[in-house]
């Protein structure tokens, strides 16, 4: 079974988070994620979350909490959702690291946007709500 995580980085002030323009695998390619990727043999999903983070965006150990506030079994695989808060200035900081794009978006074109994996509409309103019961939050 593989092993993924997705990250989400928001502004303070819950306006703005940071998304990625997937390349691969095929069903995303050209449609806007979370930040993320497998996880490797050995590895926690927290720790598989910062190295993603830091991969595909530049972003290094920031002082940020991550707390995992989903976790979808798919059967063929499990994914683990984070989020964090920060500063507008970290986004802003994200630069591209591979093939695949980093941007900021608002939060209402998310959900607006046909260019976005589908799940991001309800995805991301969970992460934001303030009553969800995290089992785990990390801080770095």
């Amino acid at each position: 079974m593989k092993n993924y995580v997705v990250g989400f980085l928001f502004s303070e002030n819950e306006q703005s988070v940071l998304l990625i323009e997937k390349q691969r695998p095929d069903w995303q390619k050209g449609l806007w994620n979370g930040i993320g990727g497998h996880i490797e043999p050995e590895e926690t999903p927290l720790q598989a979350i910062v190295r993603e983070f830091k991969e595909e965006t530049g972003i290094e150990s920031t002082p940020v909490v991550w707390s995992n506030f989903l976790t979808c079994d798919y059967g063929d695989c499990i994914v683990y959702f984070f989020r964090a808060f920060a500063p507008y200035q970290w986004l802003t900081d994200a630069k591209n690291m591979t093939d695949e794009v980093v941007g900021i978006w608002n939060l209402k074109a998310v959900h607006n946007s046909s260019i976005v994996i589908s799940n991001l509409k309800w995805v991301i309103p969970l992460a934001l709500d303030k009553y969800i019961y995290i089992t785990k939050s990390f801080k770095l």
